[in-house]
């Protein structure tokens, strides 16, 4: 008798041939902000003024640092069926490996060690509205957020800590705000590394265009205007909240950059707070949807640091109810409700009422997060050390349990710098880690 297959060689076959399906999809058809990337890559290698090309049949400029039309240009001289698919193979790939670094960090792993659950996971993340968003317009996002995590984790190989942070920096600039967490946490090293490699990239960007790189730098950094309407429906940083609350543009006036500064620094001290509890990717994840939410434009194909936020929500570090949140925090990256509501040519000043609700739900939903993580860290214990080799923060003096929680929060925040030396010791000199039935998502 001929053998069955079984579940996983079935799971295979299906996965196999619906990547090669997404792959033929993406290939096809125009994605439109590779479409704008390239544009940016061949205006570079034709000595054209980067920021006046526009695309025919959409109008949308090129809009990042002179540094990432330098690396577009190999793309630009490709056939656009070629290019496509040379990127769709990137952005999977990337994809992939993101997923397992996040699972790393979040003590998971073991999910990917079945393939049910693996394939269960792979749908979950591919149906997100970040994730399909990204895919569909052909984004940088994924490549980046890899980036600053394997810079986070310290798995950059050859290179030095924080060069890669850098690099993505100099693509994009919300991954700036890695560089002052890594300064609060005591890795001023790498710190230093992540500001030089931006000031590399972006100082060969001057040199191979120098007009470009003067108006960026001079005037359309300053301006997100030039980016797109902040009130548009997809912004769901606070400015394209306030901007729409308020039914003109905010960010310009002082008393909102306050505000700005304030989440900031507010953000950046939970993110340290979390990363001296032994909680590294809370820590990032906290650091990176602060960066989301203070960047003047963040569009939702940005939110991708709400992955890693549902997995701690859902993982074995999770708070109270945290796998409910992450439930509901799934629900709302699948239906991305913001899309739902009438929006384009400012329609977004008539919302009202509940209209108002869902459509700032990114934004809500993460300010609701962080609240969480601040309850967290007041009201539990400090989660257990590891020198294991997956990321996570070895073992350091966590002080007399007997003191108040907000008074070990300020502490954990005044003295970050313990982190970074501990962090090198541990990744340095890693000790085996014993499975535990406590890694399992039960």
């Amino acid at each position: 008798m001929r053998a069955r297959p079984n579940m996983a060689t079935i799971l295979l076959g299906a996965s196999l041939l619906g990547l090669l399906g997404l792959l033929a999809l993406l290939a096809l058809g125009t994605r439109i902000d590779l479409a704008v990337y390239r544009l940016g890559g061949d205006a570079f290698l034709h000595g054209l003024p980067l920021y006046d090309q526009i695309m025919p049949g959409t109008g949308l400029p090129f809009t990042y640092p002179p540094f990432a039309a330098l690396l577009f240009g190999p793309l630009a001289v490709l056939p656009k069926p070629a290019a496509q698919l040379i990127w769709a193979v990137t952005l999977l790939a990337c994809l992939a490996a993101l997923t397992r670094q996040v699972l790393a960090v979040a003590r998971t792993g073991l999910l990917t060690s079945r393939p049910l659950p693996l394939a269960v996971l792979a749908a979950g993340v591919l149906a997100t509205e970040p994730i399909r968003s990204n895919l569909a317009y052909g984004q940088i996002n994924i490549p980046l957020m890899l980036l600053i995590i394997i810079d986070l984790r310290r798995r950059s190989g050859p290179l030095p800590a924080g060069i890669l942070i850098g690099i993505a920096g100099a693509v994009k600039l919300t991954p700036l705000i890695f560089i002052p967490y890594l300064l609060c946490t005591g890795r001023r090293r790498d710190a230093g590394w992540a500001a030089l490699s931006f000031s590399a990239c972006s100082a060969l960007a001057a040199l191979a265009t120098p007009t470009d790189s003067a108006r960026f730098w001079t005037r359309l950094a300053l301006d997100p205007s030039h980016v797109g309407g902040v009130a548009y429906a997809g912004n769901q940083s606070l400015a394209g909240v306030a901007t729409r609350l308020a039914g003109h543009a905010i960010h310009d006036e002082t008393w909102f950059r306050l505000v700005t500064l304030s989440t900031a620094a507010a953000g950046i001290g939970l993110a340290v707070a979390a990363t001296r509890r032994h909680e590294p990717l809370l820590g990032w994840t906290v650091c990176g949807i602060t960066g989301l939410l203070v960047s003047p434009i963040s569009w939702t194909h940005h939110w991708l640091w709400a992955l890693p936020a549902l997995a701690w929500l859902a993982g074995p570090a999770r708070p109270r109810g945290g796998r409910f949140a992450a439930l509901g925090g799934f629900a709302l990256l699948v239906l991305a409700p913001m899309w739902w509501l009438p929006y384009e040519h400012n329609r977004e000043y008539s919302w009202h009422g509940w209209q108002l609700l869902i459509g700032n739900s990114y934004t809500i939903a993460a300010v609701l997060f962080l609240l969480t993580v601040l309850g967290h860290l007041l009201l539990s214990r400090p989660a257990a050390a590891s020198t294991a080799a997956d990321g996570t923060i070895p073992d350091q003096p966590a002080g007399p349990l007997m003191r108040p929680a907000a008074g070990q929060i300020a502490d954990q925040i005044v003295a970050g710098h313990a982190v970074g030396s501990a962090e090198r010791t541990a990744l340095a000199h890693p000790e085996p880690n014993p499975p535990s039935s406590t890694t399992t998502l039960s």
